[in-house]
Parts: structure tokens; C-alpha cells; sequence
């Protein structure tokens, strides 16, 4: 699959808070590189889907405010947004913006880096186009075509 389909699925489904339909999109052995110091990585679909589906919290909402699409990466400008008024004048509470590079190898996404802000995000998708990164290797006990299957000639 191109970049741009698989930005518009990812624009849908966060959109939507649908992400099931973003699992065919996952590399079975997908890993996502924590944004910030003490935000662990995790590494598979089931993982990557939870932490997606964190993103919509109650009492807040998420908004894809942008989206860039290069041949090897989208890049994702996200706002969590709180339900109701700031908090207090310290910003707590406040609309927090993510910058989230979603790294894409044969069509699926291998790999998702957060970015702190919107330029260090759009420089590593451009790295990646100019550079793209092998994809990580098969899950035990399938193949690139598909799931092994035992006794087939």
C-alpha cells in the first residue's frame, strides 16, 4: 500500500476512535519509540493499538490537526484536546499537540516515533525517505506471505 491511503485510514480511525481497521496497516512485529523520558516503548499490534486507543481518554478528545504524507513515512500533527476550560493559568489542562512519525516499509507501518515538536518530526520522515529503514523481520511462525502452514508442499 502507497503513503496516502494509509494516511487517510490513520486520519479516519483517530478521528473515529475506530483502530481496528488500522491493524492490516501494523507490521506484526511494529515498535513504537516512547516520545518522552519514562514513556516506555512497546513493540506489536495489541500494544500499538492500546496505546492508540490511550490517546482518547475520557474527558478529552483527539483531533488530527495535520498530516504530511512522504513515500516512506506520514507524519501525524495530533491535538489532545480536554474537555472544558483550562485549569489554571500554568497551561494545565491546556490543548497538547504530537507530532507522531509513522515509519512505513512494504506498505505497513514498522515503526512510530513521537517528536516533540512539528519540525524535528517532518525532518526525521524526510530522513527516513531518503533513507528507509529495512523492515524488522517476520513474527515467529509466519512468513511474508502469510502464516506458515505445516505440511504444505
Amino acid at each position: 500500500m502507497k503513503a496516502a491511503p494509509v494516511t487517510a485510514r490513520l486520519r479516519a480511525a483517530l478521528s473515529q476512535v475506530d483502530l481496528l481497521p488500522l491493524s492490516p496497516l501494523l507490521h506484526p512485529d511494529v515498535h513504537w519509540v516512547g516520545r518522552e523520558a519514562g514513556q516506555p516503548d512497546c513493540r506489536g499490534r495489541a500494544e500499538v493499538l492500546a496505546r492508540l486507543a490511550a490517546l482518547h481518554q475520557p474527558g478529552g478528545r483527539v483531533a488530527v490537526e495535520e498530516t504530511f504524507t512522504y513515500p516512506d513515512a506520514v507524519v501525524l500533527g495530533i491535538g489532545l484536546i480536554p474537555e472544558g476550560p483550562p485549569k489554571d493559568d500554568s497551561g494545565q489542562g491546556s490543548p497538547t499537540s504530537l507530532y507522531t512519525v509513522f515509519h512505513l516499509t512494504g506498505g505497513l507501518i514498522t515503526r512510530i516515533h513521537g517528536h516533540g515538536d512539528r519540525c524535528t518530526a517532518l525532518d526525521a520522515a524526510y530522513s527516513a525517505s531518503i533513507h528507509p529503514h529495512p523492515a524488522p523481520p517476520p513474527a515467529a511462525g509466519t512468513h511474508a506471505e502469510g502464516p506458515t502452514r505445516r505440511g504444505a508442499v
